[in-house]
C-alpha cells in the first residue's frame, strides 16, 4: 500500500456538509456532488430511493446490480476473505469510479456502518483501506444515514422516505412477479407495469400525497392485466435469509419462475428494519432485558427514556429506533391496503417484533445477527400459510447464515413443507444446486 498522497473528503461533525479535500465546505445540493447508490436493491426500489435524493436537488446515480462483471472488479481491491455483500458493493464502488465518476466530481458513495458482531462491523476499518489505496480525491466512502449521523444531519424525514421508498419498492417487486410469472401476454404486460412503474417513482420525487395518486392509477391500470391462473391458486415460493439474499437471488429466481412458480424475495424492508433495531436492542441489554418482548416494549422504553438517570444518547436513540420500527409497521399497512387491490400481491406483512421474538425462541437476538430474524421469517412463514415452498438462500462465506442453517435443519426436518438451503459464492448456481431447486419446485 503505497502512502496516501490526497486528503480525504470527509463529513462535518454535524454531518450537514462535507468537506472537498482541500478543506472546502460543500452542500450536499451542490452541482458538483453526487451520490451513488451501489447497494444491490432491486431496480425498482433503487430508482425509488433516487427519488428522494432528486427530491432534494442532490445528483443520484446508481451503480448497484451484482454479477460476474462487479465481481470481477472486487478482485481490484478484495483479498477474497470478505463476505459476498463486502465484495459486492466493493465491485460497483469501483466500477462506478471507474466507469462512471468524472474528474471533478464529489462523490459520495453509500453503504452500511453497523456495529459488528458480523463481518460488516469491520467495514468501516476496510473502506479506509481502500480509500488509501485509490487515493482518490473528493470521495467520502461508506456513507449511511441512521441514527448515529441523524440521517445525515436531515433528520426524520429523510429517514421516513427512505423507509417508504424501501416499503414501496417491495410491494411493487411483488407485484412484479406475478406479473412476470402470469401474465397472459408477458411483454405487453410488462410494458404497461414499468409504464406505471416510472410513473410512481417519478411522483414520489414531488412528495407523498403524489406518491399516493399514483399507487391508485397503478392499481386501476394494473388490475386489467389478464392472468393464465389466480394468484391464491399458483404455486409461490420465498427465497430468505436477510440481506445476503438481494446479492444473489437472480438466477434463483429466474429458476421457478421458468416453470411456473411465482418467486418472492424477503422483503428489503426486513433487513432495513433489522439495521434499526439495533439500537432498541442493545438499549434493552443494557436496561438488563434480555427477551425482545421487553425489549420492544414500546411503553417501557418511553418511560425509560423520560427517567433522568437515563436520559443520554443511547436512551433517545433507543426510543427512536422503536418508533421507527413502528413507521414501518404503519407504512407497509398503509401502502400493502392500496396495492392489494390490483390482484397482483399475495403475501402478508408479518411485523418485525413478531419475527424477533419468534426467532429468539431458537437463538437469542441478543447476540444482534440476522441469525434468529432468519430463524423466525421461517417460523412464521410456515404458520401464515402463504407459500408452499421456503428456500434459505445465504453466501457461503457469512457466519451468522451458516449459523441459520444449522439452526433451521431439524425445524425444516419437523415441518411439513419443501425446504432447502443454498449457499453460493456469487450470483449463479451450481448443477447439484439445480437438481435440488428441481426437487423444491416439483414438491411445491
Amino acid at each position: 500500500m503505497r502512502q496516501s498522497e490526497n486528503k480525504q473528503a470527509r463529513f462535518s461533525e454535524d454531518y450537514k456538509y462535507i468537506y472537498d479535500s482541500d478543506g472546502n465546505k460543500v452542500l450536499y445540493d451542490d452541482p458538483r456532488v453526487v451520490h451513488v447508490w451501489p447497494i444491490d436493491t432491486s431496480e425498482t426500489t433503487s430508482h425509488l430511493m433516487g427519488s428522494v435524493f432528486k427530491k432534494r436537488g442532490w445528483n443520484f446515480r446508481f451503480s448497484g446490480g451484482t454479477n460476474t462483471e462487479i465481481m470481477q472488479y472486487s478482485k481490484k481491491l478484495c483479498s477474497g476473505r470478505e463476505c459476498l455483500p463486502c465484495a459486492s458493493l466493493t465491485g460497483s464502488t469501483y466500477r462506478d469510479i471507474v466507469e462512471k465518476r468524472s474528474k471533478d466530481e464529489i462523490t459520495i458513495y453509500y453503504n452500511l456502518d453497523q456495529d459488528g458482531p458480523c463481518q460488516d462491523g469491520a467495514w468501516p476499518v476496510i473502506w479506509d483501506t481502500f480509500a488509501k489505496r485509490l487515493n482518490l480525491r473528493n470521495v467520502v466512502f461508506l456513507a449511511n444515514p441512521s441514527l448515529k449521523n441523524n440521517f445525515l444531519g436531515q433528520g426524520d424525514f429523510f429517514a421516513t422516505e427512505m423507509a417508504i421508498a424501501g416499503v414501496v419498492g417491495d410491494l411493487l417487486d411483488e407485484a412484479e412477479t406475478t406479473v412476470r410469472c402470469l401474465a397472459q401476454d408477458r411483454g405487453k404486460a410488462m410494458e404497461l407495469f414499468h409504464a406505471e412503474t416510472q410513473n410512481i417513482i417519478k411522483s414520489f420525487e414531488t412528495g407523498l400525497k403524489p406518491l399516493e395518486k399514483a399507487l391508485k392509477k397503478f392499481v386501476k391500470k394494473t388490475s386489467k392485466i389478464k392472468l393464465k391462473a389466480t394468484v391464491a391458486e399458483t404455486p409461490k415460493v420465498l427465497l430468505f435469509g436477510g440481506l445476503n439474499v438481494m446479492f444473489i437471488h437472480p438466477p434463483i429466481t429466474e429458476f421457478f419462475e421458468e416453470r411456473g412458480i411465482i418467486t418472492k424475495v424477503v422483503d428489503f424492508c426486513e433487513g432495513l428494519a433489522w439495521i434499526t433495531s439495533e439500537y432498541v436492542t442493545r438499549y434493552g441489554v443494557q436496561r438488563g432485558l434480555m427477551v425482545p418482548k421487553e425489549q420492544f416494549n414500546i411503553r417501557s422504553t418511553f418511560l425509560s427514556f423520560l427517567n433522568p438517570k437515563n436520559y443520554n444518547k443511547v436512551a433517545f436513540n433507543g426510543f427512536k429506533s422503536r418508533l421507527h420500527l413502528a413507521g414501518f409497521d404503519f407504512f407497509m399497512k398503509k401502502y400493502r391496503k392500496i396495492v392489494q387491490k390490483s390482484g397482483l400481491l399475495y403475501d402478508t406483512h408479518i411485523p418485525f417484533i413478531k419475527l424477533a421474538e419468534t426467532g429468539h425462541k431458537y437463538v437469542s437476538t441478543n447476540g444482534f445477527n440476522e441469525t434468529a430474524i432468519t430463524t423466525g421469517r421461517f417460523i412464521c412463514s410456515i404458520n401464515d400459510g402463504v407459500f408452499d415452498g421456503l428456500i434459505n438462500v445465504d453466501s457461503f462465506n457469512c457466519q451468522p447464515a451458516m449459523n441459520a442453517q444449522a439452526t433451521l435443519r431439524p425445524l425444516a426436518n419437523k415441518a411439513d413443507i419443501p425446504f432447502a438451503a443454498v449457499d453460493c459464492e456469487g450470483p449463479w448456481i451450481s448443477a447439484n444446486q439445480k437438481r435440488l431447486l428441481d426437487t423444491i419446485a416439483v414438491q411445491a
